[in-house]
């Protein structure tokens, strides 16, 4: 469960692949030893804090809580300070990803020696935020946002409510626990509920619980586009249209697409494209959902060829390796007298040379219409 009231770890809910019979965190839980330094990451409410203070519970060690949004090094290096070999503590560093490398450089000694346990904690998935002597310290894992099951199982402990009403608050929960306890808290405070009280009190939240969900429904609707599946676009669009995001970003995203995917297979679809975007710098929502929708059908419809961004990788490859050429002299601006103009030529076309070494890049596929 989220980070609410949790007596015991078997009262934890959700997270089968880290607290089952056998799962990492589990064993952690359930060792003699002392736990190791831990980073978990997930969306809010669903664990990574109850977790820890439940094996702080379990491995007697005094817990401690520090925010990195708001911690100064002198605070983090006191904080560590109460711990020792032979009594270590516990200490919870809220939004890890926050530390600068200076505040990581200072948790390694106490890591190191044994009298402080780390349990990091974070919205997204820190990983390229931490030092690689950091990461080496400590085991890093996943939590997932939890299903209806899991919050219907955790709600039923705090309060009596039909199935139907059941369904609304953990519809309005979405996927957090700590949400969920708050809402049942005060719904507790009212005479009478209904589904009009939850709709009444409590907002349908749509928007992203972190990043890491953003750019996986940006993944889900670009590969929807790509796999032509236009429903799925759809279900993915309307995603990242009720979470608040930035239409000319998705109208950006197409456009690349339209080149990247669609390519010389459909060259109406990049035209098509850069309409939409400048349609939606000019009306924005709600009305600009009607052409990101329009174009999101065409481009997920449209025959498909990656030919030009196959092309185009190869060439920057290639001179990324060094292939860096002379100019032949014809093509240089000094050389225009040597220079063979095609159009004076019988189908505007006339053999000589344009690099100094042969390459090639481009090849035609199925769907290319040229």
């Amino acid at each position: 469960m989220g980070e609410g009231d949790c007596g015991s770890f078997d009262e934890l809910v959700g997270q089968p692949h880290l607290f089952g019979r056998g799962k990492p965190l589990y064993l952690f839980y359930h060792s003699d030893d002392k736990p190791p330094s831990l980073v978990l990451f997930g969306p809010p409410g669903v664990g990574k804090t109850t977790y820890a203070k439940l094996l702080a519970k379990k491995h007697r060690l005094d817990f401690f809580y520090l925010n990195a949004t708001d911690c100064p090094t002198k605070t983090l290096k006191d904080t560590l300070k109460k711990g020792s070999k032979e009594a270590p503590i516990l200490v919870v560093i809220d939004e890890i990803h926050r530390f600068d490398k200076k505040q990581q450089d200072v948790l390694l000694p106490f890591l190191e020696d044994g009298s402080v346990v780390m349990v990091g904690t974070s919205t997204f998935n820190p990983y390229f935020r931490l030092t690689k002597a950091l990461r080496s310290r400590c085991f890093v894992y996943e939590f997932k946002r939890l299903n209806e099951s899991d919050l219907k199982r955790l709600a039923k402990r705090f309060i009596e409510i039909d199935e139907h009403l059941l369904d609304k608050l953990v519809l309005h929960a979405s996927g957090d626990a700590r949400k969920l306890i708050n809402m049942i808290k005060i719904l507790k405070q009212q005479n009478d509920i209904d589904g009009n009280s939850i709709e009444s009190l409590f907002s349908l939240n749509l928007g992203y619980s972190n990043e890491t969900e953003r750019y996986d429904l940006v993944s889900a609707f670009i590969k929807s586009m790509r796999g032509s599946d236009v429903d799925a676009a759809l279900y993915y669009l309307a995603r990242l249209l009720e979470a608040g995001e930035d239409v000319e970003f998705i109208a950006r995203r197409m456009c690349i697409f339209a080149s990247e995917d669609i390519g010389l297979a459909d060259s109406h679809a990049v035209v098509l494209a850069n309409a939409v975007l400048q349609i939606v710098k000019e009306i924005g929502m709600p009305e600009a959902r009607i052409p990101l929708a329009h174009c999101c059908v065409y481009l997920s419809k449209a025959k498909k060829s990656n030919s030009c961004y196959i092309a185009i990788n190869k060439a920057v490859k290639d001179i990324k390796e060094g292939n860096i050429m002379d100019i032949p002299k014809h093509l240089q601006v000094k050389g225009r007298s040597l220079y063979l103009y095609p159009h004076n030529f019988k189908g505007g076309k006339v053999d000589q040379i344009y690099t100094q070494k042969p390459v090639k890049y481009f090849t035609s596929k199925e769907n290319d219409l040229i």
